[in-house]
Formats: C-alpha cells, structure tokens, sequence
C-alpha cells in the first residue's frame, strides 16, 4: 500500500506515504533521513510533516497510530519559488523566533 489517508483526533484529514532515498543520493541527506522517511501531508495541502523512524508495518498500523505518528513528525517549511527555481523543503527549527 503505498498511500493511506487517515483523520487525527481534530478531524483534520491526512495523506501518510513512504519516500525511499536512492542509495546514490544517500550521502547528500540529513543522516536522520538516510534510511527514508513517512510523509504525512494534510489533505487540503496546508501542511506536511516528516518522521523519520518508519515502522516495517507503518501501511497497516491503526488509524489511530498514524495519527499519533503524525502529532510527532517534524513539520516542514512550504518550498518556495523563488527567481532560480522552486526552493527544496527544509525542516523548520525548533528555536525559531517566531
């Protein structure tokens, strides 16, 4: 199963799918993300998140699981287009000033 869509305990509808690094481009990740990650992505496209220690079983965990997954995966910085291209995604920090 490649993509599983759930609702957390708001009612807030996600998508959740598993992205795999190329082995070739392993070396350029965050080693955090080496080995993959869970996307959790909300359903009207608002926001996304990143988790990074994926179950073997994440596609058939309880839609419950997920959505506790999901409360603790990092949220990521929309990408932006900028004059050179469309920015990569990065984590937000959690110091930030904001």
């Amino acid at each position: 199963m490649g993509l599983v869509e759930f609702a957390d305990k708001e009612g807030v509808r996600w998508r959740v799918w598993h992205v795999d690094t190329p082995a070739s481009r392993a070396h350029l990740m965050d080693p955090q993300y080496r080995n993959g990650w869970l996307v959790f992505e909300r359903e009207d496209g608002r926001e996304r998140r990143r988790f990074n220690q994926v179950p073997d079983d994440w596609a058939s965990l309880a839609k419950e699981r997920l959505a506790l997954l999901c409360q603790v995966a990092v949220p990521v910085v929309a990408p932006k287009n900028t004059p050179s291209g469309a920015q990569p995604v990065m984590a937000r920090p959690d110091s930030d000033p904001r």
